[in-house]
């Protein structure tokens, strides 16, 4: 007979241990507020370290509802041929993530495939209902296809990543600009455990 027990990397242990052995309320009981507090002290504690990039910079562009927070990443502070770039839509289930939840593995990402990386904070519920986030991540990622100059790169193709609700944004906004073409194409999707 063989083992059926999982592996748990040591390190990893430690960190669900830990987190089991918090005394405090589930997520479903807090407020918004502390809900998304939390979601932030949890990745603060995860994550690894933001990289140093020579580029990371807030900038926004037009959506559906008003202007949409965008964060781009570069490895590189200028670039002097147009590339891929990629779009990432972060998690946190429609609800509760942010630009600074997803802040330190957008720095990753930039660093390890050297590809400008624009991070889209899409509107969240409840505040705003679906199809709200979707509709915007389709919009920043036609501003992004568009290169505009505020942008300083430019795009020939787009490769969109998301985790979690930003998976699913991911699959969602692959078909509608499949269906209704951008100014470049997707030229890959990573959906990373999408909320499906």
């Amino acid at each position: 007979m063989t083992d059926q027990t999982p592996h748990i990397r040591p390190d990893m242990q430690g960190f669900l241990d830990m987190m089991a052995a918090v005394n405090g309320p589930t997520m479903a009981e807090m407020t918004l507020e502390e809900a998304r507090a939390s979601y932030q002290a949890m990745h603060n504690i995860a994550d690894r370290p933001a990289r140093a990039l020579p580029v990371i910079r807030d900038l926004a562009c037009p959506g559906p509802a008003g202007d949409i927070p965008l964060r781009l990443y570069d490895a590189r502070e200028t670039r002097d041929e147009a590339s891929p770039v990629v779009v990432f839509y972060h998690g946190g289930g429609f609800v509760i993530g942010d630009l600074d939840t997803h802040h330190a593995l957008c720095t990753e990402i930039a660093a390890l495939i050297d590809l400008p990386v624009v991070a889209v904070h899409y509107a969240r519920a409840p505040e705003a209902p679906f199809p709200a986030a979707i509709l915007d991540c389709e919009a920043a990622s036609r501003w992004v296809a568009g290169s505009p100059a505020e942008l300083g790169r430019e795009a020939t193709g787009l490769v969109t990543i998301g985790d979690s609700a930003g998976g699913n944004a991911t699959v969602v906004v692959g078909q509608m600009l499949g269906a209704n073409p951008a100014a470049v194409p997707v030229v890959l999707q990573v959906p990373i455990f999408p909320l499906v």
